[in-house]
């Protein structure tokens, strides 16, 4: 791998997820540049919605990245691709994993309403968990059940504090990720979700996703805790969500209006503190 193309996207993921690149730092260097790779291609790809303006451009996108994994096609001039494509070959990364990734992503670009829990657990799985569960290999993590649970419920606890705290982003793109299930339990519709005045049912539906994604982080944490002391710090990026959960939690509303974001002297103390405990 060319340095200057590792340090282009070392510094892509740096500006696009400063909590990842922050988590990144802590591995240790024999696969961090593994997990700084997969994580800038995630933060790519995760703006495509607010890059088109219709959906179609946004699919072309990702079918290009689709047929280029496939095929080990032409970079072109992008130093992410080509450091994906490396990383997948000398690591011998499953390429059906990006593919149900991206097929997964296509769901971003539209605004149908996310149906159910299990259907929304399934997207956070194929789109968080899987990475979560590549980065762990790489770093010599066993293929058992631990792990598994450890990279199934910390992706969704992971991508739902996410989704909550940008909610105010996918509003206005007209977007619903929330299970319309839990909507519908608040009497309450896609429409009336986004509706720019908040009322209580918004706050309901808010601390009921953030109750979903607490479940999820105590059992994350269980499995975590039975995993190698050595392979632990794969998982910091769940110290910043349960942080953004707490505050969330403590003020329901705010993340209907704005980005819920931590500082970045907030994400050193929790990172530094978060490396230490895991």
């Amino acid at each position: 791998m060319m340095p200057d193309h590792e340090n282009h996207v070392q510094e892509e993921l740096k500006s696009l997820d400063a909590e990842r690149y922050l988590a990144c730092l802590y591995l240790p260097e024999a696969f961090r540049n593994i997990a700084i790779t997969l994580y800038a291609f995630d933060a790519e790809i995760s703006r495509i919605p607010d890059l088109v303006s219709e959906p179609m451009p946004g699919e072309v996108r990702i079918q290009w990245w689709r047929d280029l994994i496939k095929s080990d096609g032409n970079v072109g001039s992008s130093p992410l691709a080509e450091t994906l494509l490396e990383t997948i070959k000398v690591h011998k990364l499953p390429r059906e994993t990006f593919d149900n990734y991206l097929e997964a992503r296509i769901f971003d670009l539209y605004q149908d309403p996310m149906p159910d829990i299990g259907s929304y657990e399934g997207y956070l799985g194929e789109t968080v968990s899987s990475f979560l569960n590549l980065i762990a290999l790489s770093a010599g993590c066993e293929r058992n059940t631990a792990l598994a649970d450890a990279c199934g419920h910390a992706g969704v606890a992971i991508g739902i504090s996410r989704h909550l705290s940008l909610c105010v982003h996918s509003r206005r793109r007209g977007q619903l990720f929330f299970p319309l299930s839990v909507l519908k339990k608040h009497k309450f519709d896609r429409n009336h979700w986004l509706m720019p005045k908040i009322n209580h049912a918004h706050e309901a539906v808010v601390l009921e996703m953030t109750n979903l994604a607490k479940k999820h982080l105590e059992k994350a944490k269980i499995a975590i805790s039975k995993l190698p002391i050595e392979n632990r710090i794969v998982f910091l990026p769940v110290v910043f969500s349960e942080n953004l959960l707490q505050k969330i939690a403590m003020n329901p509303s705010e993340c209907l209006n704005k980005p819920v974001v931590l500082s970045p002297l907030k994400r050193q103390w929790l990172a530094f503190r978060g490396a230490g405990k895991l």
